[in-house]
């Protein structure tokens, strides 16, 4: 895990609000996750959820969502052009509720009603300007219903730290009838994805909920005879989803991949920020970023797409020294061998180049402890010729992923798959992906929307299923 002060200090210009940021405690890295085990002694205290089961990723049809629209997104033209191709891509008829702030709320009017959906539509929920909260909707709780009496909840984890994200779910409890609630675990809405009689979770919020009840004053306490990863499965089930079985996907091992790396091409130099947003299980932090649900296969097996930047390379005509393509491949292999269809798509990794350094003060930098993981990329920039008054520029590399998409599998409205594109401006390059993505869905008989310009979504580690909420899905 890269530390903040350093990822800031590396690049101070880099957009703000990623949705990487804060993702795991302060206190937490992967040596943590990859060692969690062990047993506690006494039995959690029943929720008040008697039936948990979360809102599905992708059957039936999409009939209420979740936004959140805060001042900086509204204001930067390139992210309000992502939101409302998405307002003026789902169907009329579809009711939202949308966190907004204050001041903001006129403009996030005029966008629905551009769009051609009534006001009597969107439910809002203000906020004060001052309240920093964050676009990304879909992370800081799971979406369920209690099957025992139908109603509706915001489930949120032990602890969110991402700006102001955790205050969603109480706000939207007071404008609306879904509930929001909490559980005794770490996990985050983007690392969970639902099927019909199955669920994923990312193996890193996984091993994250075992370290937590783990922990000497953990929130909950196991009764002897059992270990600290069954007892976690007992209480996703307990709290999180009852009627579905948890599939915990990420690789069996800590993936190995350091968090810098030096580089040269050519007479460049640079130090490859390589590892954010990549995960300790995961080849990225959330599973929503490579992996879709597609809904029962005429066979009867459960279908999805799995990303491969190998894939991406060949259709870019780039090739990414950092993806970790084997990592994919062998979570691929793995729900295969569990049953599930697997379709391989394009994925791609990509740079982003910021500010320049001399060699000299990278040096500088790593000469310190706590930033010592600088250390082996600043002798691979001296071993590759650098010298002291060289130029370094920093690259932070990020995931352009087209898996992030909304899926909607209804029996009674169809297939249909709303798709963010990238091959605009600068980015022209990743049009002929655009195009093979939309002829793969197009393969698995969908109705394709191709939605606006998220580059700079993309920019942050997130696309368009991380900027909603399904609420209510219908058949």
């Amino acid at each position: 895990m890269i530390q903040p002060h350093l990822l800031k200090l590396l690049t101070p210009n880099g957009p703000l609000h990623k949705r990487t940021e804060r993702d795991v405690f302060t206190s937490r890295d992967a040596e943590l996750r990859a060692k969690s085990a062990g047993a506690l002694r006494e039995l959690a205290i029943r929720p008040g959820i008697q039936t948990p089961s979360l809102i599905s990723s992708c059957s039936g049809s999409i009939d209420a969502v979740l936004f959140s629209f805060p001042r900086y997104g509204v204001t930067d033209r390139s992210l309000a052009a992502g939101y409302q191709s998405v307002i003026r891509a789902l169907r009329q008829g579809t009711e939202f509720v949308v966190v907004v702030a204050k001041s903001s709320r006129t403009a996030v009017e005029r966008w629905f009603t551009a769009a051609g959906h009534g006001l009597k539509q969107v439910t809002f929920v203000p906020l004060p300007d001052y309240v920093s909260f964050t676009d990304w909707a879909e992370d800081g709780y799971v979406s369920l219903v209690d099957a025992s009496d139908e109603s509706r909840y915001l489930l949120e984890p032990w602890e969110f730290p991402r700006a102001a994200d955790s205050l969603i779910a109480e706000s939207v409890q007071e404008y609306t009838a879904t509930r929001a609630a909490q559980a005794p675990l770490i996990f985050q809405g983007g690392n969970c994805l639902v099927g019909s009689d199955f669920w994923f979770l990312g193996k890193d919020y996984f091993a994250d909920s075992v370290e937590l009840i783990n922990q000497s004053r953990a929130p909950v306490q196991i009764p002897g005879g059992t270990t600290a990863e069954r007892f976690a499965r007992q209480l996703f089930s307990d709290y999180v989803d009852s009627t579905r079985r948890l599939v915990v996907v990420g690789t069996r091992r800590p993936i190995p991949i350091r968090p810098f790396y030096g580089t040269r091409s050519e007479d460049e130099y640079f130090l490859d920020i390589a590892a954010e947003g990549a995960g300790t299980f995961q080849p990225i932090f959330h599973i929503d970023m490579f992996v879709t649900l597609i809904g029962e296969g005429r066979s009867g097996g459960f279908e999805v797409f799995v990303g491969s930047p190998a894939l991406g390379d060949v259709l870019t005509g780039r090739v990414a020294p950092f993806s970790l393509d084997d990592v994919y491949d062998t979570i691929a292999t793995s729900l295969s061998a569990s049953g599930f269809t697997v379709h391989r798509n394009p994925l791609v990794h990509r740079p982003a180049s910021g500010q320049q350094l001399t060699l000299a003060v990278l040096q500088e930098a790593a000469a310190s402890a706590e930033n010592a993981d600088l250390g082996p990329a600043v002798d691979e920039l001296v071993a590759a010729g650098a010298t002291g008054s060289t130029l370094v520029t920093v690259r932070s590399w990020h995931h352009v992923t087209w898996n992030n998409c909304l899926v909607e599998n209804s029996a009674v409205l169809g297939k249909h798959v709303y798709l963010p594109t990238y091959g605009h401006g600068s980015n022209a390059d990743l049009k002929p992906v655009d195009e093979e993505m939309k002829r793969l869905w197009e393969q698995q008989e969908f109705t394709v929307h191709s939605l606006g310009d998220f580059n700079r979504f993309a920019e942050r580690q997130g696309a368009v299923h991380c900027i909603k909420k399904y609420l209510r899905r219908g058949k």
